[in-house]
């Protein structure tokens, strides 16, 4: 793997499982928030390969569900109406690593990288 990919944040490196893992979370939970549009994994070999940032945003959303409260379809709508660096209360560095992302609703980038893989 080159160097450049192996610093690269966005580059997907971790495959369902170890992400599942991480999290702890049931891989079906991840299959979940994929179908509900809240993230979408590269997929090489027809297996899900998350990157870094992928990997904080879920983080990300864990928080929301479980320490805040919101629900799956409450996530959807406020993306809908704000990125997500706007959402969440986040250090520097996680406001830098949101932002490059730029999810916000159907035009952002987890909505992007789902088309571009087709």
């Amino acid at each position: 793997m080159p160097e450049d990919q192996v610093a690269d944040n966005n580059y997907p490196t971790y495959p369902i499982g170890v992400v599942a893992e991480l999290l702890r979370v049931h891989p079906r939970t991840l299959r979940l928030y994929e179908k509900a549009g809240l993230v979408c994994p590269s997929r090489r070999g027809g297996k899900r390969f998350y990157s870094r940032n992928d990997l904080r945003w879920l983080q990300c959303l864990r928080r929301l569900i479980h320490d805040e409260g919101i629900n799956i379809a409450g996530l959807q709508k406020l993306l809908q109406l704000a990125p997500c660096w706007e959402i969440r209360r986040q250090t520097c560095r996680e406001y830098n690593c949101c932002r490059r992302c730029g999810l916000k609703g159907k035009t952002g980038y987890h909505h992007q990288r789902r088309y571009q893989q087709r």
